[in-house]
Parts: structure tokens; C-alpha cells; sequence
């Protein structure tokens, strides 16, 4: 493994012969040390008589003293009592020697705490007594997040997580300055793209000029270069992360405050949790009226619940950059996501009962990198859309997957699925209503087959929660036809297409035997001709072409034989 010398320049810092760079020095701060002064003065604070107690009034020369260290006297005896028994300098030694060894521990773990971005992999470095070493190979990247609390927002600081395709396989860069930070993660994305692409490059652009974009506050205005550095932090604590090209562009998607409180209100976890106050009130009222006091910490939970995705969905953008589709959000804590081109394995649309007459919808995406208790279900970095009108919902499609929506016909096709009459999917059969229920209608499943990488699978269903999933072909894992008990019994046979773990399920049940055979041999075949197609252009791409006068002469041997 190298570094590239023109990555390596453009990187904040200064680097090692090996290319390893260090943290801010402000990192231990984040990483524990500041939660561990915390908890030191909470410890001292409520149990200073008993230190008192064990350590001094032992020592005693005498019965005679007055000092009251039972609890009751407040830090003034405290201080009265140091001094009259000569261990003020003591106390405050040993004060100070703890925090000495606090920073020391601190500025140990800064020291030791490296990374660096080499030709095929970003590492990280950290650790005193026990080394921990991590790569993220830049062929395996899934997706680059900034991720910054409300503390580290106030300090100026920002964590990078680099997001890669094996089971919570993820490598934290903890933390580098806001600005610092945005110039790592354009360099990560640039080089793993020119990587997956066989070393081809992106765009006209060379590495030496990918840099940070420049801060984007609330109202979408570009800050221009702050003329102090107190002007620089606030530009970078209100920074929305928005990419300035994107502005230009106008292809933003932006969720208003007032649709977001809306739509957590007509939520489902919303309805269940009045279904479930009202339940308790009248059970307080024909059993027992204490029954009604469990609604208050049903109420702290559900409030907590739907605070929580306030504070994930405010101020949401999407926008498109030239290297991958990129996410922000956050009230206290934000954060923003960055996932490369042909990463995203799956994309899906929802639309909650409650939501249909306004035309909202939920997007939610697949892609690698969760874990087997994740399973992709709950993860922030899913949701790539919390509330949008169909428009949004389309123009979100054709960010994520390029060529899925940027036709006329097109277009009107993603409207068909999502709430049209679905006129060229397969549907259910004849007897599908015992498996399908009241979702008989609505179900179906297309095969959307364009001539190219860009031919998808889509499945449509739900009754209570509307939903149309798409699929690129070019991410399936496998496909598989089962029949289970009833299926068999009445005839049918499901179809699935598998993908990384993850939220998005692409099954269609309850089609007639041999329509469903018919489907699944003709996505087999679409299956092996996208990706054996894909497979053979990444061969040629990394594959040096050979000078003419040897190719002539390797046709030449080749015609011979």
C-alpha cells in the first residue's frame, strides 16, 4: 500500500514518512475524557463528606475538634477544616495531580490516535496500552458520514464514518475539524470512486483540486470566507453541509418543519399511542383509577420517540453531488451522509394510511454495512427521505438511481407503481386472496427491463401502508421461487430477489405457478446478462491495454493457433 502524493498534499495536517496524520487535538476530549472529568466532580460533589471522613477524621490528634463533617455544614467548613489541619496543599496536590494525569492520558491517546488515506484503503490508528489497527478497503466503501453532537458542533469538531460493506464493519476518524473534515471525505470519495472504476477517472477534476465545499447556513445562502476565526466557527456550527453546486443546480430536496411535526403526528407511532391512552382511561374508568397513571410513562416514552425523529428529519436535505447522493439532517445533533453511486441495493417508498390523502410519502433505502441486530430496520441513515410529496418522491428515485427516472416515460412509469393503476404488473392469481388478503389489489410486481445497467425490479404492495420497492438488477445477490404449505395448496408460488441486509424486502406472493416460473427464468437471465456485463467492463477497465505493435502480435499468434 502508497500514499498518493496528491492526495497526500491536499490532506489538513501534517503527515509521517508513512502518511499518517493525527487527530485534532481536542479528540480525547469527546472521546471520554471530558465525561470522565465530569463524572470526577459529580463524585466529588456528593460524597466530599465521606473522603473527609475516611481520609482525615482519623488523623485527629484530639476528641476536642469542632469541625462537623457529618454532612450537614457546606463547602466553607470544608475548606476551614483543610486549612486548620494544615491539608489544603494536600487536597490540592492531589487535585492537581489528577488532572495532570487526565491530560496526560489525553494527549497519550491524541498522540496515538493516526490515520491515513493510502491507494487502497482509509486506516486508523489508535490505542496506548491496547493497539487497535482498522481499514476500510476503498472497494468496499458504502457510504462517508459526518457526524457531529451538539458539543462537538459548540468545539468545532466533526467525526468521519466510513461505512463499509461487512457485518458493522465501520471506521471512525474521531475527530477532526468541521472544515478538515469535509476535505477527507471528498478525498475518500474521489479516490474509492477512481478505485471501483478501475482507476478511470470521475470527471474532468484531479484529486489536487477536490476540497471541502464552503459552509451553507439555514436559508441556503454560501458563507464567503470568514474574516476571523470567531466568524469561522459560527459559520461552521450552523453549516448545513449542502453542496454549493447543488444550490446552483436548484436539485434539492428540502422537508419543511411544519409537513415533518405533520407527519410524526399522523404517524403510526402516533396513533397507537392514543389508542392506547384512551384504552387506559377507560380501563381507569370501569376497573381501577390508578390504571390511569400509567399513561405518564407511556407519554415520556412516546415523546421521546417522536422527539426523536423530529430532531433526526429537521432542516433534511438531499442533494446530488458529482460523486455520490448525499443526505443531511439533525436539530441538536446533526448528521450527513455521503453514499457513492451503486452503492444503494434497494430503494423504497411508503405512504402510512393517514398520509394518503395528502400525498406524503417515506423513502428508505438498503445499503451494506449494518449489523445482524440492526438488521437495517431502525438505522437513522436509512431514512433518505421522512415526509415528500410524489414529486419529491421521483426526484429522490432519480438521485439514487441514476437513469430510474429521468425520462418522460419513465417518470410516468414510478408514477404508475406508486399510485397509478399498475397496468403492466404481474398480479397476483386467481386464488391469491387467501395469502394476500386485502392487499390482492394493490400487489404486483415488473420487471423493467431498459437494455442496460439501469433495468430494475419492482414490486409493489400493502393495504394500511402503501409501498413501492425498486431494485437494481445489478444488486441482486440471488433470486429464489418457494412455494410454501398454502402456496402449494392453492397453486401459487412466491417470488424474492435477495440483497444486503437491510429494510427493503423484494418478495411478490401469490402468483399462479406458472406465470411465476416464467418471471423467475426470465430475471435469471437479466440477472446474469446485467452483471456478467458489468463484471466484463470492470476487467477491461483494470485490465492495461497493450501497446499495438504487441497486440498485432498477439492477434497474429491467436489467428495461427
Amino acid at each position: 500500500m502508497t500514499v498518493d502524493p496528491e492526495v497526500d498534499a491536499q490532506l489538513p495536517g501534517a503527515s509521517d514518512a508513512e502518511g499518517w496524520r493525527r487527530m485534532h487535538p481536542l479528540s480525547p476530549l469527546l472521546r471520554g475524557g471530558l465525561a470522565l472529568i465530569v463524572i470526577a466532580g459529580i463524585i466529588l460533589a456528593n460524597f466530599r463528606d465521606h473522603f473527609v471522613q475516611f481520609f482525615f477524621a482519623n488523623n485527629l490528634d484530639d476528641g476536642d475538634s469542632s469541625v462537623d463533617v457529618s454532612g450537614d455544614r457546606d463547602l466553607v467548613d470544608l475548606y476551614e477544616f483543610l486549612v486548620a489541619e494544615g491539608l489544603l496543599l494536600a487536597v490540592l496536590g492531589g487535585l492537581l495531580l489528577v488532572l495532570l494525569l487526565i491530560v496526560l492520558f489525553s494527549w497519550l491517546a491524541w498522540r496515538f490516535a493516526t490515520y491515513r488515506i493510502t491507494d487502497a484503503a482509509v486506516e486508523v490508528r489508535n490505542g496506548v496500552l491496547f493497539r487497535s489497527h482498522r481499514r476500510a478497503p476503498l472497494e468496499r466503501i458504502q457510504s462517508v458520514n459526518l457526524q457531529r453532537s451538539l458539543l462537538a458542533r459548540a468545539l468545532g469538531l466533526t467525526k468521519i464514518e466510513v461505512v463499509t460493506a461487512g457485518q458493522g464493519g465501520k471506521v471512525e476518524l474521531s475527530f477532526l475539524g468541521h472544515r478538515d473534515a469535509k476535505t477527507v471525505r471528498e478525498q475518500i470519495l474521489q479516490v474509492s470512486g477512481s478505485r471501483r472504476r478501475g482507476g478511470a477517472a470521475a470527471d474532468q477534476r484531479t484529486v489536487a483540486e477536490v476540497a471541502g465545499p464552503a459552509p451553507v447556513g439555514f436559508d441556503g445562502s454560501v458563507y464567503s470566507e470568514a474574516s476571523d476565526s470567531l466568524t469561522a466557527r459560527a459559520h461552521d456550527f450552523v453549516d448545513t453541509d449542502i453542496d454549493p453546486g447543488a444550490l446552483e443546480a436548484q436539485t434539492l430536496v428540502k422537508v419543511p418543519v411544519g409537513r415533518l411535526a405533520a407527519s410524526i403526528a399522523l404517524g403510526w407511532e402516533s396513533i397507537i399511542l392514543v389508542l392506547l391512552i384512551i384504552g387506559i382511561v377507560v380501563g381507569g374508568a370501569v376497573l381501577e383509577a390508578f390504571l390511569i397513571f400509567g399513561i405518564i410513562p407511556l407519554l415520556i416514552v412516546m415523546a421521546s420517540i417522536m422527539f426523536g425523529q423530529f430532531n433526526k428529519g429537521f432542516n433534511f436535505t438531499l442533494s446530488r453531488t458529482d460523486d455520490a447522493a448525499r443526505t443531511g439532517s439533525g436539530l441538536t445533533s446533526t448528521i450527513t451522509e455521503s453514499i457513492p453511486f451503486g452503492r444503494i441495493h434497494a430503494v423504497e417508498a411508503r405512504q402510512p394510511l393517514l398520509w394518503r390523502p395528502l400525498g406524503w410519502w417515506k423513502v428508505r433505502i438498503t445499503t451494506a454495512g449494518h449489523s445482524v441486530a440492526q438488521g437495517g430496520q431502525n438505522a437513522t441513515q436509512n431514512v433518505v427521505l421522512p415526509v415528500g410529496r410524489e414529486a419529491d418522491v421521483l426526484r429522490v428515485i432519480e438521485t439514487l438511481l441514476p437513469g430510474s427516472g429521468g425520462q418522460a416515460e419513465e417518470i410516468e412509469s414510478l408514477r404508475d407503481g406508486l399510485t397509478g393503476s399498475a397496468e403492466h404488473y404481474v398480479r397476483g392469481g386467481k386464488r391469491s386472496g387467501a395469502v394476500l388478503l386485502w392487499g390482492r389489489r394493490r400487489a404486483g410486481l415488473l420487471l423493467q427491463d431498459t437494455g442496460d445497467d439501469d433495468a430494475t425490479l419492482r414490486i409493489r404492495r400493502g393495504v394500511l401502508t402503501r409501498s413501492l420497492s425498486i431494485m437494481p438488477i445489478l444488486r441482486a445477490q440471488s433470486i429464489q421461487l418457494r412455494r410454501p404449505l398454502v402456496h402449494r395448496m392453492l397453486g401459487l408460488a412466491s417470488i424474492s430477489a435477495h440483497t444486503v441486509l437491510g429494510p427493503v424486502r423484494m418478495e411478490m406472493r401469490g402468483i399462479e405457478l406458472g406465470t411465476a416460473r416464467e418471471i423467475f427464468d426470465a430475471l435469471a437471465a437479466l440477472v446474469l446478462r446485467v452483471q456478467g456485463a458489468e463484471a466484463q467492463r470492470i476487467f477491461d477497465a483494470r485490465t492495461p491495454a497493450l501497446p499495438a505493435g504487441e497486440a498485432a502480435g498477439t492477434d497474429e499468434r491467436t489467428s495461427e493457433a
